[in-house]
């Protein structure tokens, strides 16, 4: 979008006063008088359910001076140098809207700042006091210029704002907005372009100190790389390194959970040993040191050792993953899940199957049974049908002492059937020999009950992943199930398409795909799958590839909005972000929300 239509002039207080009136009490929008990006915010703020007449900000305790205000530091008192007889204020916020600092040479504006918390520890994200011009800057990514009555609030009407967003000159992300904010009477055209400029000056200046502090990690990370048989990783908050050793040895899931470990070292000033269980079943040493570029630490240098090639809960090699029927996947992190289950299913070792919705439990104990057991007998109890009659069915089949028994989400039970199903599987604890009993349940929200007197008669349990951390596997997934869904018929799917598949996060997992693959096969019985043929909630995702960090930070996202089954207020307070940012980081990942 042009930049001139953000800074525009706004229309006279008057007509904006009445769009603003028009819009709170009945909802329509003035679009000859409210500009686009105003009206875009109004509707966020209105969904957001900010409060349009009393400003009540949240307040955070600032911990000392962050990266971008210590690089900031410099240009911000050259700017209220120069602007020291002027009744503007200075402000700097980070990505979230939380203000950092503030100046202002003028008593009577720091009065009238103070009165509207616009003052360092306060939150000025739209979510918090709507259209603003620091809030509406990171929402929208771009130089933002809101007067008088375009703010959503009221009582900031009285204010003229320029927030220009402050970006990381080499990984582009969003750090933060610097904001000239002064009284409507005093506004000029002259803020936004002073705003935009600063911004630009600071990101030089962070520019600067990154490369610094990125060229001292360089060095360390190749200091380390001398030392011959072992893998290297290198981190910062920016930026991931890897050696090649490392990338050979390890494979993707693997790589993923050892940079999930390192986070536990990420940061710290002083030396950190780690310990590592890959999904391979490989164990790793991780020896962490420090990287500083002069006093200021810069990120770390891991080096990692594998200490054993066995398996890490039995000690024993590990052995051939025998062939799933039913099931598709042939990456290290499923063929880890299937060999852990196929092993227990032949020893008769009771188990416990968790994960998420839809990754593939039931599917997987069925195909275990189908390859071990001779009988072929198969129940499956559900919880969240539990009855006096249901627990009795649960007795017959203990009682006959053959084939699985699987009793389906154990955290659905209430107090009293989780104590009767206790004393069944005491009871018929001896006869483990003919009945093998599977329980399968959510990782998360946990059922207390369910671990305290349940778990104890299960010899151990197997986390199912969910798709997000296997999707190399998709390649035979899709197939799989295509061949599955649309029976005689030759249904293929593109490269492009499947490519387009595998950028989805998948909240409902193997399932969801299912679903949609369902969907298409009932559109179209043979050819091939393209772009277009994929519905528009697989179509609606980022065409980006991610980093690893903003992966890891991806699914911690996916996780939490999973465990609390889609509500982003409670997922973002698990995360420690606002509701505001967590909204962005659904759109700017892509992750559609199907639960």
């Amino acid at each position: 979008m042009d930049q001139n239509h953000w800074t525009s002039t706004p229309k006279p207080g008057r007509l904006l006063q009445q769009a603003r009136d028009s819009f709170l009490t009945s909802g329509d929008l003035n679009s000859k008088v409210v500009r686009e990006p105003i009206q875009a915010s109004w509707l966020r703020s209105s969904r957001l359910r900010v409060d349009t007449d009393n400003l009540d900000p949240a307040y955070h305790e600032l911990d000392g001076p962050t990266p971008l205000a210590l690089s900031a530091a410099p240009v911000l008192s050259a700017l209220a140098n120069e602007l020291a007889n002027e009744s503007v204020s200075i402000i700097l916020t980070d990505q979230h809207g939380l203000v950092l600092q503030r100046a202002c040479p003028d008593p009577a504006l720091v009065r009238q700042l103070d009165k509207a918390h616009l003052a360092p520890g306060f939150s000025y994200a739209e979510e918090e006091v709507g259209t603003n011009g620091i809030g509406t800057a990171l929402e929208a990514g771009v130089p933002t210029m809101v007067t008088g009555s375009e703010h959503f609030t009221g009582s900031l009407g009285g204010f003229a704002c320029a927030g220009a967003p402050i970006h990381h000159p080499v990984t582009g992300s969003l750090l933060g907005v610097l904001d000239l904010t002064s009284s409507v009477t005093h506004s000029n055209a002259l803020l936004m372009f002073c705003a935009r400029s600063t911004a630009q000056k600071i990101e030089h200046q962070l520019l600067t100190r990154s490369g610094a502090r990125e060229l001292a990690l360089f060095r360390d990370y190749l200091a380390a790389c001398q030392h011959p048989g072992s893998g290297v990783m290198a981190l910062s908050a920016d930026l991931v390194m890897m050696n090649n050793q490392a990338q050979q040895r390890f494979d993707p899931a693997d790589q993923a959970a050892l940079l999930a470990r390192s986070a536990d070292a990420a940061g710290s000033p002083n030396p950190v040993t780690l310990v590592a269980d890959l999904p391979s079943g490989l164990v790793a040493r991780m020896d962490y040191r420090p990287s500083f570029a002069g006093s200021e630490l810069a990120g770390g240098v891991l080096r990692i050792q594998v200490q054993s090639g066995l398996d890490s809960s039995t000690g024993a090699p590990a052995s051939v993953v025998p062939v799933m029927p039913g099931l598709a996947g042939t990456s290290a992190t499923w063929q880890r899940v299937c060999q852990a289950v196929d092993t227990s299913r032949r020893n008769g070792s009771w188990m416990v199957l968790e994960g998420e919705a839809g990754v593939g439990k039931i599917a997987l104990l069925r195909s275990v049974n189908q390859l071990r057991n001779s009988s072929g007998h198969f129940r499956v109890m559900d919880s969240a049908e539990a009855s006096p009659a249901w627990l009795d069915t649960i007795a017959e089949e203990l009682s006959v002492g053959a084939g699985s028994l699987v009793v389906r989400r154990a955290h659905l039970l209430d107090s009293d059937t989780i104590s009767a199903l206790s004393e069944l599987l005491l009871e018929y604890a001896d006869q483990r020999r003919g009945v093998w009993v599977a329980l399968t349940m959510r990782s998360e929200p946990r059922n207390p009950e369910v671990d305290a007197q349940l778990l104890p008669h299960f010899s151990h349990t197997v986390e199912v992943p969910p798709l997000r951390h296997h999707l190399e596997d998709m390649h035979k997934l899709v197939p799989h199930l295509l061949g599955r869904l649309n029976r005689g018929n030759s249904l293929t799917i593109s490269p492009a398409a499947l490519a387009q598949l595998m950028r989805l996060p998948w909240l409902g997992n193997v399932e969801q795909l299912r679903r949609v693959l369902l969907r298409i096969a009932q559109h179209r019985r043979s050819g091939t799958i393209e772009l277009d043929d994929l519905p528009g909630e697989c179509r609606a995702t980022t065409r980006r590839r991610l980093t690893q960090l903003e992966s890891l930070e991806r699914d911690a996202v996916v996780k939490a909005l999973v465990i609390h089954r889609g509500n982003k207020d409670k997922a973002a307070s698990d995360l420690g972000m606002s509701r505001a940012t967590i909204y962005r980081k659904i759109r700017d990942y892509g992750i559609v929300l199907t639960i």
